[in-house]
């Protein structure tokens, strides 16, 4: 996930990001900021549906590149000054709803980064959250095929936070809490944004599937988040047995390169929707009581 560092109360203008993008050749939207060329890749989700891991969802990531060299994403924004952080993210969201006109119509929800720390204010993220929505109307993205991750940084205010969910929420967006298990995505951060998804830190999901006593906390913790109604995607999966252990353990959606590598858009991703046009997507909002 892209780490980013703290940011100013500045607002980020959509004429600034509008003027940092272009359409590439290949008919791809890309971002250009300080000599990088800014790309979207996106990660397939897999829900385990009938016994067969179905696509229903892609995260969108940035990949920055400078002279043709792709960089990694913390290295590229450990290299940004602290007013530059709200300005980038704007644009790598801005590029991941305008490329996913790409995907196919079957799965085109989207999961979408936001860094806590880069939540200045109510004003500036209300913005935030209105510019979002322009660019996924254009897009015919309807807010509930949208889930907003809020990555494991450490927000500067709490109370600030909760309020940006809850604006993002009344809006009809869907709440995930990324990387749960690393930094500040932990159980306190599950009490106070109340998400209905969890995405579990990979290493951690790993770590928990070497030892009998790991997995059977692994299960545990599955089993905690189901009573909350949270549904869980084990992430960072890279071998086919972590997806069929995840599967045991209760996971309702995998990702990671196990199931499917990010691809630089534009992307054919049909080989996963085969025999599948007209299957229904499942809602990402929370399931029904019991």
């Amino acid at each position: 996930m892209e780490i980013l560092q703290e940011a100013v109360n500045k607002p980020v203008e959509k004429e600034e990001v509008s003027a940092c993008l272009m359409r590439a050749d290949d008919g791809a939207w890309v971002g250009n900021y300080r000599g990088f060329v800014l790309k979207t890749a996106f990660q397939p989700i897999f829900r385990f549906i009938g016994g067969k891991l179905r696509p229903i969802a892609f995260e969108g990531l940035l990949r920055p590149q400078k002279d043709d060299t792709l960089m990694l994403p913390g290295a590229f924004f450990n290299q940004l000054d602290a007013d530059e952080i709200s300005l980038v993210e704007a644009i790598s969201r801005t590029l991941h709803v305008r490329n996913a006109a790409s995907l196919p119509v079957q799965a085109r929800q989207l999961f979408l980064n936001f860094d806590p720390a880069a939540l200045a204010s109510k004003s500036t993220f209300e913005k935030m959250v209105d510019d979002l929505g322009t660019e996924l109307r254009a897009s015919d993205i309807m807010p509930n095929a949208c889930v907003c991750e809020i990555i494991e940084s450490a927000a500067k205010n709490k109370d600030d936070l909760r309020y940006f969910v809850y604006t993002l929420r009344a809006r009809g967006y869907h709440i995930a809490v990324d990387d749960f298990g690393a930094q500040s995505s932990n159980m306190e951060r599950i009490e106070d944004l109340t998400p209905d998804i969890v995405k579990l830190d990979g290493p951690m999901v790993k770590a928990l599937m070497d030892s009998p006593d790991g997995y059977k906390q692994l299960k545990e913790l599955i089993a905690r988040f189901k009573e909350l109604r949270i549904q869980v995607v084990a992430e960072g999966l890279e071998a086919s047995w972590q997806i069929e252990m995840a599967e045991s353990a209760g996971a309702q959606m995998v990702q990671g390169f196990a199931a499917a590598i990010p691809r630089i858009a534009p992307a054919d991703f049909s080989e996963w929707f085969q025999g599948t046009k007209g299957f229904p997507m499942p809602s990402f909002g929370r399931p029904a009581a019991r």
